[in-house]
């Protein structure tokens, strides 16, 4: 069976997917990348480092990242992306007289990903999908393919030892869109008509497009069509700079060779703060401050960042409404893309302009690579839930809310009707209404929540901070209470709910009030799962 890989190749960071049997992976190359703190996801800096004037000695990666520690390398060179395809002559680098355009940077970065993907692997690469930005000019599909083409063409040797082997000769080369490739990664089903948001929060930007999928034609090609787009010079390295303007004095961090350093740190501590916890801002021994969940939400807040998220999908909407006539609620989908959808309340703010139950963010590194490696295999896709759902509890001391799993992440679905089954008593004498609240608890700091198991059988988490806690989101707030009528007494069990996830992705309950001998609710859908 051919391997198949594929590259989501990012203006700051790229991330690479491999299938050899029809489960497709993410890379860990540990000397080229590194984990993703939050999410843990391998990826790898789309960066270059040129060291000598032929160009046959070549750092990418982490490694060109640490070379350049200080950011003195002339021959470093980062963001090529954004050139090719329209300014692929631009000047990025120049080593020993030489000058290296975006292309011969985009060119080595390819070879060397693909030279350590061979040895890695251990065998040849025959069959690669790069996905590409929707609206990008064809020229940029055109300037991938000759690359890869090029770096991979056979001399008639290789060619004849691969027809005695039975092996493919040359390469087979693929593109799509980046918004169907992600889309694909999140498990939606592009095999029929959709209309996507792909929000795009990276380092350098902020965009958002809305593409329509062609069910058939789409899987085909890999191809949607562009409905509206809107972009901001807004990412990741700005937010960076906030934390140093807010915790470093000027004079410090315009010293051009400490400026390096303090960026990584100020980065550093912004994923900690991200994931929930807090982190120390230290350079050279000093420490300058601290910094929690709140405080970098309230930083952001200050700064305009949801401001400038809710101008952005304001005019996108209009764009959408004054060109196709399509308003808000004929979006199916919202992909997340990019690691500063991790910042705090970022999915939250996205989720109350297009549809909460519609987002899905939980993979902004590694949706795009997995998708193009699921297009490349077929463009199948897997049928699960990914987060936690649970039932949020009240203590009686009103103290701090504790979660009871219902659905664990992984569960395939349609599931049984009465996948699972729990028994509630009143809380007090005379009680008159309870409520279900579900709850979708996130990964902290990309990792699952560890549910303890009690003596009742049932698995429960007790988030410890305000961070922990902004994880666990209640998607059912506003629905009614259910009835107690009589009111409810004693410790005996009053309610019999069962739950069921339906093929929709849809969270149903059955109540049986056990007093009353009747049913309150049956097969009643609560909310839509992810």
């Amino acid at each position: 069976m051919t391997t198949h890989w594929a590259i989501d190749l990012g203006t700051s960071n790229t991330t690479i997917c491999e299938d050899r049997s029809g489960r497709p992976h993410i890379v860990n190359l540990p000397d080229l990348a590194k984990l993703e703190p939050l999410t843990q996801t391998p990826v790898m800096p789309s960066c270059v480092c040129v060291m000598d004037r032929e160009g046959e000695e070549v750092l990418i990666g982490q490694k060109a990242v640490s070379y350049n520690w200080d950011g003195q390398a002339t021959g470093y060179a980062r963001g090529f992306k954004r050139y090719l395809g329209t300014e692929s002559g631009r000047a990025m680098a120049r080593v020993a007289g030489r000058t290296f355009t975006a292309q011969d940077i985009a060119s080595f970065f390819l070879r060397e990903v693909m030279r350590t993907l061979e040895a890695h692997s251990g065998e040849d690469i025959a069959d690669v999908t790069i996905a590409t930005p929707s609206g990008f000019y064809e020229t940029y599909r055109a300037e991938l393919q000759s690359i890869i083409r090029r770096l991979k063409r056979s001399g008639w040797w290789e060619r004849l030892w691969a027809r005695v082997r039975r092996k493919p000769v040359g390469i087979v080369f693929r593109t799509i869109d980046e918004p169907v490739a992600a889309a694909l990664g999140y498990g939606v089903d592009v095999g029929r008509p959709t209309t996507l948001v792909a929000f795009d929060f990276g380092g350098g930007s902020m965009e958002a497009a809305v593409v329509r999928t062609h069910g058939a034609r789409t899987v085909e090609t890999g191809r949607a069509e562009v409905l509206a787009k809107q972009a901001v010079e807004l990412g990741g390295d700005d937010v960076d700079r906030w934390i140093l303007e807010r915790f470093v004095p000027t004079a410090l961090h315009d010293w051009p060779e400490w400026e390096v350093a303090l960026r990584w740190e100020a980065e550093r501590v912004k994923l900690l703060a991200s994931a929930g916890r807090e982190g120390d801002f230290t350079f050279r021994n000093e420490t300058y401050g601290k910094l929690d969940y709140a405080g970098l939400r309230d930083l952001l807040a200050e700064r305009g960042l949801y401001a400038r998220i809710r101008e952005l999908l304001g005019d996108l909407l209009a764009e959408l409404q004054a060109r196709h006539g399509v308003p808000v609620t004929g979006i199916d989908d919202v992909i997340l893309e990019g690691g500063s959808t991790l910042l705090p309340e970022v999915r939250n703010v996205v989720g109350d302009i297009l549809g909460r139950e519609k987002v899905r963010e939980w993979l902004p590194f590694a949706a795009v690579a997995r998708g193009a490696c699921i297009f490349a295999g077929g463009a199948h896709v897997e049928d699960f839930i990914y987060h936690d759902y649970a039932l949020r509890l009240l203590p009686d001391d009103q103290g701090e809310a504790e979660y009871e799993l219902l659905i664990p992440g992984g569960t395939c679905f349609p599931t049984v009707d009465h996948f699972v089954t729990r028994y509630y008593a009143p809380g007090f004498d005379g009680q008159q209404q309870i409520n279900l609240f579900i709850c979708e608890v996130g990964r902290v700091a990309g990792q699952r929540v560890d549910w303890i198991e009690r003596a009742n059988g049932s698995r429960y988490f007790a988030p410890r901070t305000a961070g922990e806690r902004a994880f666990c989101l209640c998607l059912n707030e506003a629905d009614p209470a259910l009835p107690l009528s009589p009111a409810g007494r004693g410790t005996a069990p009053r309610l019999r709910v069962t739950y069921a996830v339906d093929e929709n992705r849809w969270l149903c309950v059955t109540v049986h009030d056990l007093q009353r001998k009747t049913d309150l609710r049956v097969k009643h859908p609560v909310v839509r799962l992810r």
